[in-house]
């Protein structure tokens, strides 16, 4: 264990002070995240009473990705990633300020609360290619895993600390005050990339239009069948699996009646799985068999979405949580680093946008995950894409044996 640790802490990336600058500015911007979206849905299902609509506000949040998440990875292989990032952040930071204030001196109607959640996702889907690919030119490929693995260990830390305050607060002093300090805990993360200096060793140097861009992108994909199988199996965990946040509201209030602290707790555990899958990847240095870790992560978070949905008490909810919260993060760092291997360096960014376009499919999934709690209840719509994201991992693993070989993809 403790050479584990070191592992992490000799990392030499950690040697980088813009390195260090993203994962500090990572920590707050994914306090917002979490907090925005404990918020948004605890006010949204307050005024409708209805899961179906909390997964149309997650629908409505995740959309852009979908729309944005090609032209985001595009952009960002077209302008400056250290100047991108801190105008996204101080972008929320500015929208979630307004929003505070407006909740803050009166109620604010469904309609203003889904324009908040479209305008946040929009940034949130360029930040995320934007980051992801700036990490990478850092690191290098070979530390890809690690680096980003240490991104969302920071991340996943900022969550817990978001879900903790944003219940807290909401209960104590209202959503409005809650969406200030998410606002300051975004200004710190602008001043703190304010202040970035390497540009990234892998950036083009040729200068190309944003269009060429776009259609460089097209044909890539076209052609890079190892690309077009993460994009799908990405897509089929984001729709089947990272849903499941639709069901927490109801599972907190109906279910279990824990309220809005409750709700807190709930993404506080999905917090803790994520910082203990967050360390086990800051720990990867030289991680084998990635193609086959995706394939068992994503089976064992169908599994436990079915865990989820069959638990019967609070801490055993909060358990299924924070073992969901494993497996996502384990999705989220293989992918990413798996689809910028798959590429060559001049695509890496529109390689993250496909990534964010893969999740961008999320509202299907939200949608779904509403309209099935309505129907048939928040723990069988969990059980019942928990079941269909496992049988698909399955069919993925028999009919496409090249992702369980992905120490063998070479860029093309």
């Amino acid at each position: 264990m403790g050479s584990f640790f070191k592992r992490i802490i000799t990392n030499p990336i950690l040697k980088s002070r813009d390195y260090r600058r993203v994962l500090g500015s990572s920590f707050f911007h994914s306090m917002g995240m979490t907090g925005e979206q404990v918020i948004i849905g605890f006010l949204i299902f307050q005024q409708t009473g209805s899961t179906a609509w909390v997964g149309v506000s997650l629908a409505v949040y995740f959309g852009p990705m979908l729309l944005f998440g090609v032209p985001a990875g595009a952009l960002a292989d077209w302008v400056d990633r250290k100047r991108l990032l801190p105008i996204i952040e101080g972008g929320i930071a500015l929208l979630l300020g307004v929003f505070g204030f407006l909740l803050y001196i009166g109620d604010v109607e469904l309609w203003a609360l889904l324009f908040l959640t479209f305008s946040s996702g929009s940034l949130r889907a360029i930040y995320n290619p934007v980051r992801s690919s700036y990490v990478y030119d850092l690191a290098g490929r070979e530390g890809a895993v690690a680096s980003l693995g240490l991104v969302n260990l920071c991340s996943r830390s900022g969550q817990l600390l978001g879900a903790l305050m944003s219940g807290w607060v909401l209960s104590g002093m209202g959503g409005g005050m809650g969406f200030l300090v998410l606002s300051g805990g975004h200004l710190i993360a602008f001043f703190g990339l304010l202040g970035l200096k390497t540009a990234g060793r892998s950036i083009e140097a040729v200068p190309i239009t944003l269009g060429q861009n776009l259609k460089e992108y097209w044909q890539e994909v076209c052609q890079n069948h190892r690309l077009l199988i993460l994009i799908g199996l990405t897509s089929a965990v984001e729709i089947l699996g990272f849903s499941f946040a639709t069901a927490l509201p109801e599972i907190a209030t109906a279910k279990l009646g824990v309220g809005a602290q409750g709700l807190g707790h709930m993404h506080s555990a999905r917090a803790v799985g994520g910082i203990l899958a967050g360390v086990l990847f800051a720990g990867a240095l030289s991680l084998k068999n990635k193609g086959l870790v995706y394939l068992c992560a994503a089976g064992g978070f169908g599994a436990s979405l079915v865990a989820l949905g069959v638990a019967p008490y609070f801490w055993l909810v909060l358990l299924a949580i924070a073992v969901v919260a494993v497996m996502a993060v384990a999705s989220d760092v293989l992918s990413q680093s798996m689809m910028q291997m798959v590429v060559p360096d001049r695509l890496r960014g529109r390689a993250m946008g496909a990534w964010v376009f893969a999740v961008g499919v999320a509202p299907i999934g939200h949608l779904e995950v509403g309209f099935l709690a309505e129907s048939l209840g928040a723990d069988m719509a969990l059980i019942i894409n928990g079941l269909l994201l496992v049988g698909i991992t399955l069919c993925i693993a028999v009919m496409a044996p090249i992702l369980s070989k992905a120490d063998k993809m070479e860029r093309p």
